[in-house]
């Protein structure tokens, strides 16, 4: 009797199956201005260093879930609120505004994206997405018209970990029921591919190119690189 292989792909987000975008940045300029205040995007930006938990990813928040990790963060956007002098009637529908706008952002997917989901799929593999990113990513995917492609989402907020941690790699691994083959596709050198090979996943790097890693320039180019 044969053998059936357990196949899955997991995707990175942004850069890899969406084009990279700034929209906490954007959505905190977009919701101080909202409520009749000015902010120019580099002060937003270097703000958004500062409390967004990929940008220091060695903190480890397993210990919260996806809701309390917005808590914190719209926490941290309510100090940056007083610090710039909004009124303190506007801050709580101003955090309100900000989460709205980063979740219904206008995220675009790179225009072979869908159609190299569905080939996967069609050819055996389970797709998921791995991302450092907020709970609701999945909202997005199913908006672009690509959630029918794709069997499960693991973001950093929900699960507690950010790449490059092995953790985040391991628990998406289990959850997708310890496939025989398994691949990591991203364009980060460092959190997709160093990560997910420490992790036991076969890395491919996309729309980046690096030496000594192996690289597609673009989505459909993986077809000829993955095993059917």
């Amino acid at each position: 009797m044969e053998c059936i292989m357990k196949k899955a792909i997991f995707w990175d987000s942004d850069g890899t199956l969406l084009y990279g975008n700034e929209s906490f940045t954007i959505s905190i300029v977009r919701a101080f201005e909202e409520f009749g205040y000015s902010m120019n995007e580099e002060t937003a930006r270097n703000r958004k260093r500062n409390i967004c938990s990929w940008d220091v990813p060695w903190k480890d928040h397993s210990n919260k879930d996806g809701e309390q990790w917005w808590k914190d963060l719209l926490e941290d956007i309510r100090a940056f609120c007083r610090e710039n002098n909004v009124r303190d009637e506007d801050i709580e529908p101003l955090c309100i505004s900000f989460r709205k706008k980063v979740i219904t952002y206008e995220y675009e997917a790179y225009p072979d994206a869908k159609e190299v989901l569905h080939y996967f799929k069609e050819n055996g593999y389970e797709n998921y997405i791995i991302s450092n990113n907020f709970p609701e990513l999945g909202s997005v995917f199913e908006r672009l018209g690509m959630g029918k492609e794709i069997s499960g989402y693991f973001t950093s907020a929900a699960v507690g970990y950010e790449k490059p941690n092995k953790e985040i790699f391991e628990y998406a691994i289990e959850k997708a029921g310890n496939p025989d083959i398994k691949y990591m596709i991203g364009d980060n050198p460092l959190t997709d591919y160093e990560g997910g090979m420490n992790a036991g996943l076969t890395p491919i790097l996309v729309h980046n190119k690096v030496e000594g890693k192996v690289c597609c320039e673009s989505l459909v180019d993986l077809m000829g690189v993955i095993e059917e």
